[in-house]
């Protein structure tokens, strides 16, 4: 329990990048440092999390292991909401002056998390490799980059070049509508080795791709072709299904109801925390905190970027909080914290409205709001790890789980891209050119990569160093 105690702390503290970005930190710590699960049930994790609404890491952190379900989870949200607690406090103290260095630092936290990226990327296809599906596992990835990334390199090329009028992407696809279309393909094309049924699933696929896309080509189609995919991935499904009778009999279906617990013991958790600030408060708008903060963020399919639209719907256009404090102390403060960002929103929602009755009581709401964050994903990720436990001996299934890394490592590639154009500008800011902040940031990034190769320095001494050096040096130009 004390290890899952410090990994778990030791991955939200340095959580930067947030999202799909955080899945190579998490299973360097899970699958390599610490051996406690293997690649094949960490991928089937990580395919979980990828379709479970609201926190994809919170996801990862608690379906990993269900006797450490709540406890990792909480461990690893923790960190990202107490430090963004304490500059909220601190605010009128460091004031811009404060965000400004925190911002140097992050330089330096941003290239290590690119080493992160680069080391997760190099050792899938290095599996993949060892697999026989290298040529699958390129293509995959290049589309999944290509779909997903191209808003990335619009602006990465618009700002090392001064580009002003930047065209709009055909497709820059989020991750989930991307997961959507591999589900598609994969479900749909089932056990058929049909060259018609395949150029039928990618055609949709495509179309559904470009209705979907920033440019909104066919966007009216893209509700309706929706539904197509998921009556054709069904109707596949059910087809073989009642086709293999012996098979059917063989494979007897069991439930897991640990995961099904697990919610119930979440769900409790929150509760308790709910009824002790109210008991301390008094407040009748604690339910209405509650039942929000939880709705919303089951709704929010996407990730952090995604939640900014809906908690300024949820609690500001309601006046649950200030859009005063919305734009000046959660829009981007909260997504530069490590860990979760709806998290990080949703203890700012909270803190918000707690400073009404003074800093102590500003402190117990903003941890109230990340229970509620952190209670949504675990109701969605254990709710949607229990039918894949159903269904793990399905072929679909294993393909999904096998296919999904170079999918994911696509998108990190673009991922990759937008943090590299985010420390730069930092640098940018500072009155360096573009061209030279690219350099720099790139430069730091190989530094690290070769003192991690050739002299095996530890991960935390890497990103405390690049964080140090990134700072002094952007202090002492300015």
């Amino acid at each position: 329990m004390l290890q899952v105690i410090l990994s778990f702390l030791k991955v939200g503290t340095i959580g930067f990048g947030g999202g799909a970005a955080l899945i190579p930190v998490i299973e360097k710590e899970l699958v390599e440092n610490r051996e406690w699960i293997d690649k094949e049930k960490f991928d089937t994790v990580v395919a979980v999390s990828s379709i479970s609404p609201a926190s994809l890491p919170v996801s990862l952190c608690t379906i990993w292991n269900t006797k450490f379900a709540l406890l990792s989870a909480y461990l690893y949200a923790l960190p990202g909401p107490l430090i963004y607690m304490i500059l909220l406090t601190g605010f009128d103290v460091i004031g811009e002056s404060g965000q400004k260095y925190i911002g140097f630092a992050s330089v330096g936290l941003l290239a290590f998390v690119l080493l992160i990226l680069y080391m997760f990327i190099r050792k899938n296809y290095a599996r993949a490799l060892e697999s026989g599906i290298k040529i699958h596992f390129i293509l995959i990835a290049l589309a999944a980059f290509l779909l997903n990334g191209e808003n990335a390199v619009i602006q990465l090329v618009g700002m090392l070049f001064s580009i002003n009028n930047l065209p709009t992407p055909i497709f820059s696809i989020g991750m989930l509508d991307l997961l959507a279309m591999t589900f598609f393909v994969i479900c749909f094309m089932g056990y058929s080795k049909s060259k018609i049924k395949f150029a039928i699933s990618l055609l949709i696929a495509g179309f559904y791709a470009l209705s979907s896309g920033r440019m909104g080509i066919f966007q009216e189609l893209s509700l309706p072709l929706l539904v197509v995919m998921t009556i054709l991935a069904l109707s596949s499904i059910f087809t073989d299904f009642f086709k293999n009778k012996e098979k059917r009999k063989q494979n007897k279906i069991k439930i897991d109801y640990k995961p099904l617990r697990n919610i119930l013991l979440f769900a409790l958790f929150a509760g308790t925390l709910v009824t002790g600030v109210y008991i301390i408060s008094q407040d009748e708008n604690i339910w209405s905190f509650a039942f929000n903060g939880i709705t919303s963020s089951l709704s929010s399919f996407g990730g952090g970027e995604v939640y900014y639209a809906i908690s300024y719907e949820t609690f500001v256009e309601s006046g649950f909080i200030s859009r005063e404090f919305y734009y000046t102390r959660i829009l981007g403060l909260a997504g530069a914290m490590p860990g979760p960002v709806i998290v990080s929103i949703l203890s700012g929602v909270g803190f918000a409205y707690g400073s009404t009755y003074g800093i102590g009581m500003a402190w117990l709401f903003g941890f109230l709001g990340g229970s509620f964050a952190i209670t949504a994903t675990a109701f969605g990720a254990l709710t949607l790890f229990t039918f894949f436990e159903i269904f793990k001996e399905s072929n679909r299934l294993k393909m999904i789980v096998r296919y999904i890394m170079p999918v994911v490592c696509g998108i990190l590639v673009s991922v990759a891209l937008s943090l590299l154009t985010q420390a730069s500008n930092v640098i940018v800011n500072v009155g360096v050119s573009m061209i030279l902040a690219f350099a720099a940031v790139l430069a730091l990034f190989g530094i690290m990569l070769f003192l991690r190769k050739k002299c095996n320095i530890n991960d935390i001494i890497l990103l405390l160093g690049g964080g140090g050096v990134s700072l002094l040096i952007l202090s002492l130009i300015i």
